[in-house]
């Protein structure tokens, strides 16, 4: 048991060294081990190396030498020392005690379905902005950002709150645009989005994707994905400034 086995493959294996070869229904007088677990045992001792199955009807099995299994065991455990002498710069970084560090938290996720809903939560994220929203959308989202959210655009600008879009601009929109730049900086993408994303203070996110299209301001089965995960909304905080940034003035695409 000192080399790794379990007490009844001892008994086995020690009952098939007396008896050099047997068939399973020899092994349980000698070995004291129950019939009903002489096949798992075996089969278990063979997967070690310590018994040889013997294709005969029926199946006989054989005892290998103690001393070439314990030549295995310290070839493996050789082989393990290395392992570990390798991997331990590794290993004592990956398990390096970290007394009073704080654990990194999750943040909440949920799936938002409707376009009245998303708009909610929208509204709601609106709201809670201190220092700065980045949004991405469509070219229809300047107009539907100045009818769901005008006065709180107002407020927020008024407030010091830094407001800044991108979307893909046609001439039709630019009525829109040039309202909407009376409290934020809207810059032209030149390329089409399926969704459109929302990031406050870099704290929460929220991407939607309109379905069927984001013509209506009221009907739409639009499906969203809302987060205040840390890592996420920064990840998309961070992508959300380099698409704005890439983007053009509107006056110079009028």
């Amino acid at each position: 048991m000192d080399f790794g086995l379990t007490e009844y493959q001892c008994r086995v294996y020690l009952a098939l060294l007396d008896l050099g070869t047997a068939t399973a229904s020899q092994i349980p007088p000698i070995s004291r081990v129950p019939r009903t677990r002489i096949y798992a045992t075996m089969s278990q001792l063979h997967e070690k190396g310590l018994v040889e199955i013997v294709p005969e009807t029926p199946l006989r099995y054989k005892a290998v030498p103690f001393a070439k299994y314990l030549k295995k065991v310290s070839e493996e455990y050789r082989q393990k020392a290395i392992d570990i002498e390798s991997d331990l710069d590794m290993l004592s970084k990956e398990f390096a005690v970290r007394a009073g560090a704080e654990p990194e938290k999750h943040g909440s996720f949920e799936a938002i379905y409707g376009r009245r809903n998303a708009r909610k939560r929208l509204l709601k994220m609106y709201d809670s902005a201190q220092r700065e929203i980045i949004g991405i959308g469509t070219r229809h989202s300047p107009g539907r950002i100045l009818k769901a959210f005008g006065p709180v655009l107002e407020e927020k600008s008024r407030a010091g709150v830094t407001l800044r879009y991108a979307f893909p601009i046609s001439d039709p929109d630019l009525p829109d645009v040039r309202a909407l730049m009376r409290y934020a900086s809207v810059r032209k993408m030149d390329f089409e989005m399926p969704v459109y994303l929302h990031v406050v203070d870099c704290r929460e996110f929220l991407m939607s994707h309109p379905i069927p299209d984001d013509e209506s301001f009221y009907i739409g089965d639009d499906i969203c994905i809302w987060t205040n995960d840390l890592a996420i909304t920064k990840a998309m905080n961070e992508m959300a400034e380099r698409i704005w940034q890439g983007g053009q003035e509107p006056s110079a695409t009028a």
